[in-house]
């Protein structure tokens, strides 16, 4: 293994000791009760693996890594299941710049059940830290490469320890009924994951933060009307209605202690009907408002952007009588054998057009040791998660840094088609960074 190989093998080490889950398997038993199992050790020439770029790392004029997307979408439907039992649920990719030792693209692949977005900033974090750590030490440990476990140290708490899971008595759009619903597909399998970024100038999540704000409305309601009216825009006009699914973190609502800076999953999500017909209602709070995000129609998303910062209004203030706040995910506590649930599905419609996860602005690590050489600094950043069989047809990911915009696009292959889901990252690219018009300067 070469030198470099190894000064990031012994960060990723003290990460894993960090990090107790990183030992955790999902096991499903007879009694299709499942529960984590730790793994004895964890070898970590097993679990990383080196890759160099084939060229100079460059991205086109349409804000695409086309080399990254394709690492990754292998990477989203290389299944955990080969090596179950001896290897861990994560991988650590290190794509290596071509030519360039001191410069690479951390791709970390866990299983969403020991992670949730949250959970792998965490861990980019902690890899961060690891690395200047190591680098200012003017000791340089061996790598062991064989990580043992210590059954002292405790696994993430589950949610149901943490949080006592009411379940709502009536939930956001149980009883809402609608016409014309496109859901893509009905569920089918194989799923196979297709997959592509957007990396945008950073500047964009400043001017669309200010753009939302004037129209009193939050970036975090507004991005999935953007994606909503591309997708409009590309289906027939038949279609009226769109189901989007909004996860939601429920770490602020758990005891710090046990979830600050602990990789876990502790997630919920709800869902807000989009109509088409509200594209065209022009709200009196737009009257005299220009847009600067898009030159044309962009006050078409605002209405439906209302629509969701009123139903995540809604969802929050959606409490038991007892004070703990009501949970969609509390319904799985109903289902006695969830796989044969599952099963069920397939060949019906799925429950959801599209899902937009927004992480907001990535997290720096805090407290990093400066050494005698250059610190080790986080550049772009990009999160997307693998298609869900019985999920909606399109996923979007959207996570902010001081370096970009990321946007990750996920879709079942079969379950959208390619052209429309190209269309709508390409849309995405227009609204927020529109072709600049071309000056003419007068002449004498």
């Amino acid at each position: 293994m070469a030198e470099h190989q190894l000064k990031k093998i012994r960060p990723l080490e003290d990460v894993i000791r960090l990090h107790p889950i990183l030992f955790a398997v999902p096991v499903v038993a007879d009694t299709k009760e499942p529960y984590w199992g730790r793994l004895p050790s964890i070898d970590v020439k097993q679990a990383v693996s080196f890759v160099e770029r084939s060229r100079p790392l460059t991205i086109d004029g349409e804000g695409r890594d086309r080399e990254l997307d394709a690492l990754l979408e292998t990477q989203h439907n290389t299944s955990f299941k080969s090596g179950y039992g001896t290897l861990p649920v994560w991988r650590l990719i290190i794509l290596q710049d071509h030519g360039v030792q001191h410069q690479f693209t951390a791709c970390f692949i866990a299983h969403h059940s020991m992670s949730d977005g949250t959970a792998l900033q965490i861990f980019q974090n902690s890899f961060q830290k690891a690395l200047c750590d190591a680098s200012s030490s003017s000791l340089q440990s061996k790598a062991e490469h064989i990580i043992l476990s210590n059954d002292d140290d405790p696994i993430a708490p589950s949610l149901e320890e943490l949080h006592p899971l009411p379940i709502p008595v009536d939930p956001l759009n149980a009883n809402t009924t609608v016409s014309n619903e496109w859901t893509g597909s009905p569920v089918q399998l194989p799923c196979k994951t297709r997959y592509v970024s957007l990396s945008l100038s950073p500047h964009i999540t400043k001017s669309f933060a200010q753009e939302c704000k004037r129209h009193k409305v939050t970036p975090t309601a507004a991005l999935p009307s953007v994606i909503a009216k591309l997708l409009y825009n590309n289906l027939p006009p038949i279609i009226e209605t769109l189901t989007c699914n909004l996860p939601v973190s429920l770490r602020p609502d758990l005891p710090p202690k046990l979830v600050d800076g602990v990789m876990g999953n502790f997630i919920d999500a709800f869902k807000v009907k989009l109509l088409r017909s509200d594209l065209y209602v022009r709200d009196s709070s737009d009257s005299g408002i220009a847009d600067s995000c898009s030159s044309s129609n962009s006050m078409e998303i605002w209405n439906h952007a209302r629509k969701i910062q009123e139903d995540t209004r809604h969802y929050f203030a959606n409490a038991s009588p007892s004070g703990e706040p009501y949970t969609n995910i509390a319904f799985f506590k109903l289902i006695p054998d969830l796989g044969a649930a599952l099963t069920a599905t397939l060949g019906k419609a799925r429950g959801e057009s599209f899902e937009v996860s927004n992480l907001g602005t990535f997290s720096q690590p805090t407290n990093l040791k400066a050494g005698p050489g250059p610190m080790w600094q986080a550049g772009k950043v990009i999160l997307s998660r693998c298609a869900y069989a019985a999920g909606g047809p399109l996923v979007v990911c959207v996570l902010s840094s001081d370096e970009n915009m990321g946007f990750g696009f996920t879709w079942q292959e079969g379950a959208v088609a390619d052209d429309i889901v190209e269309n709508v990252v390409n849309g995405v690219r227009m609204y927020f960074d529109p072709p600049q018009e071309p000056v003419e300067e007068d002449r004498l």
